[in-house]
């Protein structure tokens, strides 16, 4: 009997050793990250001769554990978004920063000058206000490309960081199957926990699952399915590439084997810091930078457009006031032909320019030319096919049907079908977008046509709505603008013939123009007669045959300020194109100040979605973290109840050896 209860009470002394020893651990390590608390379970021994084989063991639920590393990605990704979006929403708010004041200001100082169109001073501020607002989108659009670049200094780090965590699961996955799954050769606990933390880690990174192997390895995969960690070590590297465009990153798996094998990602479900960055360049960076461009570009090629149409103060005709960028297309690494493709905005088309990125390719007879979304997928629709005779060659909208989008395409020899290039010439466009001119005196503020009637008309017709679309003389049929001071053979005389018929011949005699008008309705007085002078007006009240007018250049006209009130319109015109799907007029298009209002909106309400977002990932990852914590987190009032339990079994297992050694001493003096 007593040789029973020294068994008994020996056993029970080890088993709560060991109970002792599996507290404490969980007491001790109750600040080591990603240690899971520990239980130690016994079996009893057969005929009840005390306790039998223990198993320490993690306290984890596996489902627990899964929801907690999604609910981690899914707020890091909210929380990374936030931050960087953040920085461009406080930028964006700043009325210093502000476009729309320095657009605003501009229109006021030619709304001042048309005033006096021949003070030289109110011009001069003109240019100031002009050179002022091209600070402005140079400041704004250099500070974007400065998030742009931390964007991807921050992809640099955390793509090591995650590729570390990787490798990390990799190398453990070996040392775990080493042991084995038999109960011979357990796998040491810690090794399980470091495995653990280090997936946890991996799922601040990117949006990740696990399947377990039969050999006891993890295995890894990003959400979108492609695998991270598989068996026996094995595993892929994410890294970053930018192709066609070298600054703007994307993420790619590449084998650790093999690095030449790479694999495309998923951008929209990467998840996690990552996926937070990606989403902010594809969401927020992208659209704004390339919406400031469109309205630079779209508000000085109005500007140049106008002022192209007026009389300066030199009395010639008006010239570029802004210097429009040309920008070369990044070529996509799998072109096999040697050329190349350079982009600008075709004069008077700046309005056609939707606010995306393009792809061309090259094809057999032509090119095919289509708007990309801030993701660089193709919209659908959008294609515009342009036949080419030939390379090098110039294509624009007359070669697209009238729209191509505003662009002026130029191909160099070389190319080869199938090669393709992506186009951006709004990325850059807002910091390199200059003056053309800094004298006051070059802006065209004045009509270039000046039109009086003959004193001596007995009719009290008079020429009214003179508008002037075109000056220059390469692109007029045959009568119009000779040089930038004067009129073919002008001046022109007008006459009324009777029957509602209109002659008019220039200074030689030669006719211009001759067209019998309905009865009363004389407008548009050279398109109703089938010619094209890059000018054209109307005729008001009633004229009486012999009745004369005059049509000539506006020598002198410099307190005239038609031209100027046209330049002033411009801030109110729907200018500025919202898609690259509809017709860039009419409802498809803004002024500029709804088009920048526009542009701060998005900012300010994705922001807004994400501030969100990060609350309500946050309050979720907190309800998990706390769910996991019930089980697997060591909690300090249980521990020191378990000891104190402990202790009291300990002692009453030693009580039972010194009752056996009492029974046993008894038996021996008995048998003395």
């Amino acid at each position: 009997m007593s040789d029973n209860l020294l068994r008994i009470g020996t056993s029970a002394i080890l088993a709560n050793t060991t109970l002792l020893n599996t507290t404490s651990n969980n007491i001790a390590n109750i600040n080591t990250e990603g240690y899971t608390r520990q239980r130690t379970e016994f079996e009893s021994q057969i005929l009840g001769l005390g306790v039998g084989k223990g198993t320490t063991e993690r306290l984890v639920s596996e489902f627990t554990q899964k929801q907690l590393r999604r609910d981690t990605s899914n707020y890091n990704f909210a929380q990374q978004y936030v931050t960087e979006a953040n920085r461009v929403d406080a930028l964006f708010s700043n009325p210093a920063n502000s476009i729309a004041t320095g657009i605003n200001d501009l229109f006021k100082q030619f709304q001042i000058a048309n005033n006096e169109p021949a003070t030289v001073a109110n011009r001069q501020l003109i240019i100031g206000s002009s050179q002022a607002l091209l600070d402005k989108f140079n400041t704004l659009s250099s500070l974007v490309l400065d998030q742009d670049n931390f964007v991807n200094q921050q992809l640099d780090i955390y793509t090591g960081e995650a590729n570390a965590y990787i490798k990390q699961i990799a190398d453990l996955n070996i040392e775990i199957a080493s042991f084995g799954t038999g109960a011979s050769r357990p796998v040491p606990l810690d090794l399980l926990d470091k495995r653990d933390l280090a997936i946890k880690n991996l799922s601040e990174m990117v949006d990740i699952r696990t399947l377990d192997a039969d050999n006891g390895e993890k295995l890894v995969f990003l959400a979108t399915g492609q695998s991270l960690v598989v068996e026996r070590g094995d595993f892929s590297l994410m890294a970053l590439r930018g192709d066609p465009d070298p600054a703007e990153r994307e993420l790619k798996l590449q084998l650790s084997s093999r690095s030449s094998v790479e694999r495309d990602i998923d951008i929209d479900l990467v998840g996690g810091k990552i996926g937070g960055l990606l989403s902010f360049r594809e969401e927020i960076l992208v659209p704004t930078q390339n919406r400031l461009g469109q309205l630079a570009l779209s508000m000085t090629d109005a500007l140049n457009t106008q002022n192209r149409l007026g009389m300066d103060l030199n009395g010639k005709i008006g010239g570029n006031l802004f210097t429009l960028p040309v920008s070369s297309g990044f070529a996509l690494s799998d072109n096999t032909g040697t050329g190349n493709v350079d982009v600008t905005i075709e004069p008077g088309q700046g309005g056609s320019l939707p606010p995306n990125d393009f792809l061309l390719t090259v094809e057999a007879g032509g090119v095919r030319i289509q708007a990309l979304d801030s993701a660089g997928k193709v919209v659908a629709g959008s294609d515009k096919v342009v036949a080419v005779g030939g390379y090098p060659a110039t294509i624009n909208s007359a070669d697209a049907g009238g729209d191509l989008y505003g662009l002026e395409i130029t191909l160099s020899a070389g190319l080869a079908v199938g090669d393709q290039f992506e186009l951006k010439p709004l990325s850059t466009a807002s910091r390199t977008v200059q003056m053309a001119t800094t004298r006051p005196e070059d802006i065209a503020l004045a009509a270039p046509v000046r039109t009086e009637f003959t004193v001596n008309n007995i009719g009290n017709a008079q020429i009214s709505d003179l508008t002037v679309t075109d000056t220059t003389p390469a692109t007029l049929p045959a009568y119009g603008f000779d040089t930038p001071s004067g009129l073919i053979n002008g001046p022109w005389t007008m006459t009324y013939v009777g029957g509602n018929s209109f002659e008019i011949v220039d200074n030689l005699g030669n006719p211009v123009a001759t067209s019998t008008y309905p009865s009363g309705q004389y407008q548009d007085i050279f398109a109703q007669a089938g010619v094209d002078v890059g000018f054209d007006f109307s005729v008001s009240g009633v004229p009486n045959v012999g009745d004369t007018f005059t049509i000539s250049f506006n020598d002198g006209g410099f307190n005239d300020n038609r031209n100027g009130l046209a330049l002033s319109a411009i801030q109110t015109e729907q200018t500025t194109r919202l898609n690259p799907l509809s017709s860039p007029t009419g409802t498809n298009s803004v002024n500029f100040n709804q088009s920048y209002a526009q542009m701060v909106s998005l900012i300010g309400e994705r922001t807004s979605q994400g501030r969100n977002s990060e609350a309500a990932t946050g309050a979720l990852l907190a309800q998990t973290t706390a769910w996991y914590e019930s089980l697997s987190g060591v909690s300090l009032d249980e521990e020191a109840s378990n000891l104190v339990r402990f202790q009291q079994t300990y002692a009453a297992a030693a009580r039972i050896i010194s009752t056996s050694q009492t029974i046993f001493d008894t038996l021996l003096a008995a048998a003395r």
